[in-house]
């Protein structure tokens, strides 16, 4: 049935791409409510985190932060974290690299404390420097109920790998999956693939 089947992609403006030819292609399947769930990566993690969301700490109805306002909460932990010895001269490059760090740490399923090393040299000092920004800008999140994009797939795979059985729950929704530009997936991305549709689901990349 076409509601067993789920697409994923990149950009927001694929999946009503991909739905378009769905419908085109086979029209006797996608009646009213009767069509393929096709999404993004984050869009599919968003709507697990609405689901099931407060069993990770994450609630429900968490706002995803634009990249403006993620600035300025960056901005607000370089500020708030004391001791820094970070060159603060050019702040927006500082904020750049913060930022950056944040983004690969999400794609990697990774937090702050997991940058963090025994300070031996000045490129370890800086390193732990900006590991403490970071978790500054994790704890602003908390504390306002927001996520970056980051964090979505992040959230969904501690969600799935902490409770296997919503793994299994969400799989027996499917028959089948198409991943689209498969070779666009970063790893955060495929673990939380893996972790829900493993051991030998009929996946197409």
């Amino acid at each position: 049935a076409p509601e067993e089947a789920l697409g994923i992609t990149f950009t927001n403006k694929a999946p009503g791409e991909l739905a378009d030819r769905l419908r085109r292609t086979l029209p006797e399947h996608t009646a009213e409510g009767r069509e393929v769930e096709v999404t993004t990566y984050h869009g599919f993690a968003h709507g697990l985190i609405c689901e099931f969301g407060p069993l990770v700490g994450a609630a429900r109805e968490a706002r995803i932060v634009t990249p403006g306002y993620s600035r300025q909460l960056i901005r607000d932990a370089i500020a708030s974290t004391r001791g820094l010895h970070l060159d603060l001269t050019q702040p927006g490059k500082v904020v750049d690299r913060v930022a950056g760090l944040a983004s690969a740490l999400g794609d990697h399923l990774r937090v702050a404390a997991d940058i963090q090393v025994d300070p031996e040299d000045p490129v370890a000092t800086e390193r732990n420097e900006l590991a403490a920004v970071l978790a500054a800008y994790e704890e602003r999140k908390r504390r306002f109920g927001v996520v970056d994009f980051a964090d979505l797939v992040t959230l969904a795979h501690r969600l799935v790998t902490q409770h296997p059985d919503l793994a299994t729950r969400i799989r027996g929704r499917y028959r089948i999956v198409l991943v689209d530009e498969y070779q666009d997936t970063n790893p955060g991305q495929r673990e939380l693939l893996r972790t829900i549709f493993g051991d030998g689901f009929p996946v197409t990349a």
